[in-house]
């Protein structure tokens, strides 16, 4: 019997899941399987960006990241790797030989070159045959977006809005194309009356693969020699290359909701956009806020009503405001007052209060910094038992010098400085009690 060989992986670009977006299931087989080692970076947890790209991230559920993760590729994949602007599939392995046949979850697939790649929390034996579940709900929802950007773009190429580059946004949340300027109201108005009515035309969606076509947007380490050059057509309106999964009418985009715009670096400007299950469910929720908000102001739901009663709720807020600060000066006034009559008396006061915080504790010192560093130091501080708090203390600097070492003392979680004539010092959380017993140690002293 000769030996048997390894089935030759199906390359990115030619992959089930790129080949029939709607598939939802496959059985195919394990070419190999390799324990994942991670970049230096990630191993020391000295890599310089802030946004982690580690695709374990999603595999150790909030371990200590000790578990082992295994590079498991496949005779081909109806589960998409992340590319083109569009995110990673998730679903689940499920070995069909073997002891263990329990599914093993997919939350990242990546591409490796030409290579579809499978993170997983399990290894598998090259040869297992396996059965391939996609999460259809996400793919769904990632085909409206993704097609439902390409539609959008096709639309606006036409009215001399080209689009410079995408994002799609995390499940429930808006993506957002970037233009060179920013549309008018009246545009975003006419752009997305045609996307819809170009939905409702129902026009086919198919998938090109034509010899000897390439395209500049192929990542750098895609092989154009070796790899497929994938062309998206939606009708006559757009033929753009794309490796991503995409719908097969425009009909199942469902509809395109055009939102705010944002400017950002010189005159270009991001526009944000839902499309079909994604975009009902946000205007669903938006809907439904506006009348929660129209309720607790007892208006109408239109929503020129409720902007109306937020204006005029937050001119009341405005108002507030300035009456608190009005009020909060002039109790600190009277503080000011009350501690340089005991200054008078004593050379150590202690000053107290439990709201307001450090604004108030300022308001204080501005009132009797001129008398205290004549006549002796006080002590102020706000917050209360279990909560954080501020401690000012402002004087003769000998003074200030033994009272700050005697509130790191009695007061457990303070950190703070200073020098001369004022200590400053944060308190994390007031114990029970210590209030009480800063007051004694400062007016004992």
């Amino acid at each position: 019997m000769g030996a048997v060989t390894s089935p030759v992986p199906t390359i990115v670009g030619a992959l089930k899941c790129q080949q029939d977006s709607y598939l939802q299931t496959l059985e195919t087989e394990v070419v190999s399987c390799n324990e994942y080692t991670p970049p230096k970076a990630q191993q020391t947890g000295k890599s310089k960006t802030k946004k982690s790209t580690d695709p374990t991230k999603a595999l150790q559920n909030g371990e200590s990241g000790e578990s082992k993760t295994w590079l498991i590729e496949l005779a081909d994949s109806v589960l998409f790797p992340e590319g083109g602007g569009q995110p990673t599939d998730h679903g689940s392995l499920t070995p069909l030989s073997g002891e263990n046949n329990g599914s093993i979850p997919i939350t990242s697939i990546q591409r490796h070159g030409l290579r579809c790649i499978h993170f997983s929390s399990t290894p598998l034996e090259p040869g297992t045959p396996v059965r391939q579940t996609v999460e259809f709900s996400r793919r769904w929802d990632h085909m409206q977006q993704h097609t439902g950007q390409h539609l959008l773009s096709a639309i606006m190429d036409g009215m001399s809005l080209e689009t410079l580059g995408w994002s799609m946004g995390a499940a429930g949340e808006m993506n957002y194309v970037e233009l060179p300027r920013r549309p008018s109201d009246e545009e975003i108005r006419v752009i997305q009356g045609k996307c819809n009515e170009a939905i409702r035309e129902n026009a086919a969606i198919t998938v090109e693969t034509p010899e000897g076509q390439s395209s500049k947007s192929l990542p750098e380490d895609y092989d154009r020699e070796k790899g497929v050059v994938r062309f998206i057509r939606i009708g006559s309106l757009d033929y753009n290359a794309c490796c991503g999964t995409h719908l097969k009418q425009t009909s199942h985009i469902g509809l395109i909701l055009l939102h705010h715009t944002q400017s950002v670096r010189g005159t270009n400007c991001r526009l944000f956009f839902t499309a079909g299950d994604r975009a009902i469910k946000m205007a669903t929720e938006s809907i439904n806020g506006l009348r929660a908000i129209a309720v607790s102001l007892s208006s109408s739901s239109a929503p020129a009503d409720v902007a109306a009663g937020v204006q005029r709720l937050g001119e009341q807020v405005s108002e507030a405001r300035k009456k608190e600060k009005k009020m909060l000066a002039e109790i600190a006034k009277f503080e000011g007052d009350r501690v340089k009559m005991e200054l008078e008396k004593k050379e150590r006061v202690f000053s107290y209060r439990a709201t307001d915080g450090l604004d108030f504790v300022n308001l204080v010192v501005f009132e009797v910094k001129d008398v205290v560093r004549e006549r002796g130091v006080v002590v102020l501080c706000s917050g209360e038992v279990k909560t954080s708090g501020s401690i000012v203390i402002i004087g003769k600097p000998e003074l200030v010098e033994s009272m700050a070492a005697k509130v790191k003392e009695v007061v457990g979680s303070v950190k703070g400085g200073g020098k001369g004539e004022k200590w400053q010092g944060k308190v994390t959380e007031w114990g029970k009690g210590e209030i009480e017993a800063l007051k004694r140690a400062i007016e004992t002293e």
